[in-house]
């Protein structure tokens, strides 16, 4: 028996939210313009949608039966979802042994059993994935944290709804805006410091999960005749709103907060209206947008791995025309996906030979993917030495070290408080942040407490003059966190922002120690030497190829930093120039990303942990010189 009536619409509304998701993934710019740089918020109208369908079904069922079976519930939650995700993770499995480097392999073959399981939005977490980076872009699996997301709480909703259902009928809607409310406040608190968890995890998603649930029972409750103009209305009002959302926010905007209720509450307008003749819903009901909504479950598991791909293989940030391309091809894919595997696995009957099927392609592609690990095991023993050094200082290896404290705007960290015998501070950019690790522990054994303060919203820097005005007579290690020397140049009150933090220090009696300009590579160092890598293979000459950039070029760039800093002198002042340890060390007139064997940077401008230990070691001088 079919319980839930179809709603084209809400197809349609799926076709835009993927539509928007595949846009923002595959960085679609026309003239200069980012389209839909808020692209990403298809993922949080997807968790709406989730939600209202799953409530508007276990309602239905139960209205009907007086009872709800969790176990046809489950079945069918692994014919929807599973069949579809193991192919693409089979396809995507054999092309990234082809084109990821063993490092990332291996990372990949992690991803694939979280995927599977359904906790890869667990496995980025705390793998140190924070979405929306660079780097990130290339990883195939990242896009499954969501459907991971969504699976927990089909596990976890169900059993809560039947309980209120039957104990507590009459509160649904009062505990369901409390769980709304809690949750929205607890991913506004988690944001300020935990941005990571705050993005990918339940506890701060529940809130959109449940504006769906209340829809469907409101919807339930409510005849879908009732005031049917006010509610289209609503929806034209809630559907411009939603295209505003997806043009005009960007990954800048920390998500999910207060912020994030803009694009949920207009998803709940839009559904709220039942009226298939109102405006908004005839639009939504055009053929393009149910296709793209009857597909796209499948269209948005292929769209980030052949993305991902494209970007690897160089191909990724080319023309439109090129991106269009890789849209129509994961728009195909999909469609052949959603036609032969979505459909024939989704129709009831034979369920115990389709459940055998599943459970065959599952371990055929554990299978697969051992025999691909075993070789890629054996292919790591043939790279030089410097790809081993590569594999433990890779971007988001490095990343994971000053996570936790990365970004926060008060509660800040505080290492070895309680024995220290005076206090280090750490402001500047994610540079700093990349050697604060170390540096940490250097301080530690020399028994300062150390209190990093990395990254973080600059107009929250009275949180940061507050926690430094409480420890007197610290050691304040800071570098200009806007280190754009083009930006500085077009605007130069940022030197003027900045020498007054630093003179206002001083004058507070604290001691200074100012980090001049680092170099920056202009590429990112780990993919260069991957690339260097795969020509090993071919050309025995590469193995010597050393990433590197002009002394002069580096001195020309940041001549105007330098110009500045060299003006400012103090008795409690200090200075240290990192550049003095990666210029004209190995080669005269240069400054390198690396050693034969060694990796320093990990993108242009992160230090990797050997780069770090070289920058620690002449800073941790100066501190100690400092403190005597």
């Amino acid at each position: 028996m079919k319980f839930l009536y179809y709603r084209p619409e809400v197809n349609g509304l799926r076709g835009i939210a993927v539509m928007g998701a595949v846009f923002y993934h595959a960085q679609m710019v026309f003239q200069s313009f980012r389209i839909f740089p808020g692209g990403f918020l298809g993922v949080d109208v997807f968790i709406v949608i989730s939600g209202y369908l799953m409530t508007s079904i276990i309602l239905k069922e139960y209205q009907a039966t007086q009872s709800f079976s969790f176990a046809n519930y489950y079945k069918r939650r692994i014919r929807r979802l599973l069949p579809a995700l193991l192919v693409v993770i089979f396809a995507t499995s054999i092309v990234s042994y082809f084109v990821l480097l063993p490092v990332h392999f291996e990372e990949f073959i992690k991803s694939v059993a979280a995927s599977i399981f359904f906790f890869s939005n667990f496995f980025f977490h705390f793998s140190g994935q924070a979405y929306g980076a660079q780097i990130l872009s290339e990883i195939p699996l990242l896009h499954t944290w969501s459907l991971s997301l969504e699976e927990q709480f089909y596990i976890v909703y169900p059993i809560a709804l039947l309980g209120m259902i039957i104990f507590m009928k009459k509160k649904i809607k009062l505990i369901l805006i409390i769980g709304i409310f809690l949750s929205i406040v607890f991913g506004s608190i988690t944001s300020l410091n935990h941005q990571s968890f705050n993005y990918y995890m339940l506890p701060s998603r529940g809130w959109e999960f449940l504006f769906g649930a209340l829809l469907g029972i409101n919807i339930n409750q409510l005849s879908i005749t009732k005031d049917t103009k006010k509610k289209g209305i609503l929806a034209i009002f809630g559907f411009l709103i939603l295209l505003f959302s997806f043009a005009f926010f960007d990954n800048t905007d920390v998500h999910p907060t207060y912020l994030t209720l803009i694009p949920v509450i207009a998803t709940y307008l839009i559904i709220q209206d039942t009226n298939k003749e109102n405006f908004i819903n005839r639009l939504l009901s055009f053929k393009i947008l149910i296709f793209l909504g009857l597909i796209s479950y499948s269209f948005y598991l292929w769209h980030h791995p052949i993305f991902s791909f494209a970007k690897i293989i160089g191909v990724g940030d080319k023309s439109l025309i090129i991106k269009l391309f890789f849209i129509i091809l994961s728009i195909f894919l999909g469609f052949l996906t959603y036609k032969f595997v979505e459909k024939p696995f989704r129709k009831e009957g034979e369920q115990i030979l389709k459940i055998r099927k599943i459970n065959i392609l599952g371990v055929s592609i554990i299978l697969i993917i051992i025999t691909l690990y075993s070789l890629v095991e054996k292919q790591k023993k043939q790279y030089p030495t410097i790809a081993q050094d590569l594999y433990q200082k890779t971007w988001f290896t490095t990343k994971t070290y000053f996570k936790p404290c990365f970004q926060r705007i008060k509660y800040f960290c505080s290492f070895n408080e309680k024995k220290g015998k005076s206090s280090v501070f750490l402001l500047g950019s994610s540079a700093m942040a990349s050697v604060q690790d170390n540096l940490k522990e250097r301080l530690i054994n020399k028994n300062f407490n150390f209190i990093p303060m990395t990254g973080g919203d600059p107009k929250f820097y009275n949180n940061k003059l507050n926690k430094i005005l409480s420890k007197e007579n610290s050691t304040i290690v800071i570098q200009m966190e806007d280190n754009n020397t083009d930006l500085l140049k077009s605007n130069p009150k940022f030197f003027k922002i900045f020498f007054e933090k630093v003179n206002f220090l001083l004058k507070k009696n604290y001691k200074v120690i100012l980090i001049y300009p680092i170099p920056n590579m202009k590429v990112n160092v780990s993919k260069e030497i991957e690339k260097n890598l795969f020509d090993i293979n071919y050309n025995k000459k590469n193995k010597n190829r050393i990433i590197k950039i002009s002394y002069k070029e580096f001195l020309d760039y940041n001549s105007i930093i330098f110009e500045k800093f060299d003006k400012i002198s103090h008795k409690n002042l200090f200075k240290f120039y990192p550049h003095k340890y990666f210029c004209n060390t190995q080669i005269m007139h240069m400054c390198v990303a690396q050693s034969e064997d060694e990796v320093y940077f990990v993108d242009d401008l992160h230090f990797s942990r050997k780069g770090a230990e070289l920058f620690n070691l002449e800073l941790v001088k100066i501190i100690d010189k400092v403190n005597k």
